[in-house]
This record gives C-alpha cells, structure tokens and sequence, in this order.
C-alpha cells in the first residue's frame, strides 16, 4: 500500500512538473496586446524620454529603432524586467522586445552606452 502511494505521489509531482512548464511556453507564445514604438534619435527616445503607463498583466511589444542620421550607436534595455542591454544598434537598425509588465511597479529603459538617455515605465491599474 506505501509503494501505491508513493507511486502515486511522484506521478502527481512529474504531471504538476510537466504542466507549469507548458504554461510557461504558452505565456510566451502568446500575442502582445500592445506594440510601443520607441525612436532613439538625438540622444533621447520618441524627442523627449517620455514616461509610458502599462496595466499589469499586459503583453507589450517595444520596437526599438536607432534613427540617428549621424554614425552615432544606441541600445535599450529596461531595468528590472530582464530586458538586458544587447549589441549596440547603428542608425537604421532596430530591436525588437517582447515582455509581460508584473503585477506593479515603477522600471527604467536606458541606452546603455548614454547615460542620462532613458525614462520610465510605470505600472498602474488592473
């Protein structure tokens, strides 16, 4: 009887394992609900580091574009989101960031390589 039952603990262990991975998977494949296009053009994004509200819960897509006309180089990256700084982007060139706001919160989005260039996202709502 102990041996059924441990058994049957660790297939229940193995499928509550298996299932909070596939719901993991799905949250990403799923679609953004919002696209935010960000222009970094004379060290500032979209003219003037703009602070941009989210609810939580929400899917966003940034599309991040260097629109520089001179040979100056940006990145992007959002503090506390695990959106990382990547290769710097050279005018013309674009990144593009999908992510899902948490549940509340106040998150910088920097250039990496110009400090001082960046604003903040805040969360707020349901």
């Amino acid at each position: 009887m102990k041996r059924v039952t441990l058994t049957l603990v660790l297939v229940l262990a193995l499928v509550g394992a298996a299932l909070a991975f596939v719901g993991r998977d799905k949250e990403k494949n799923l679609p953004p609900t919002r696209t935010v296009i960000m222009s970094m053009k004379d060290y500032t994004f979209n003219d003037q580091n703009p602070t941009l509200a989210f609810k939580p819960g929400e899917r966003v897509r940034f599309i991040i574009t260097n629109d520089e006309r001179t040979p100056v180089k940006h990145n992007f990256r959002i503090v506390g989101m695990d959106v990382p700084c990547e290769r710097e982007l050279s005018p013309g060139e674009s990144r593009e960031v999908i992510v899902t706001i948490p549940p509340s919160g106040e998150f910088a989005y920097t250039c990496c390589t110009h400090p001082g260039m960046g604003g903040k996202l805040v969360v707020a709502g349901r």
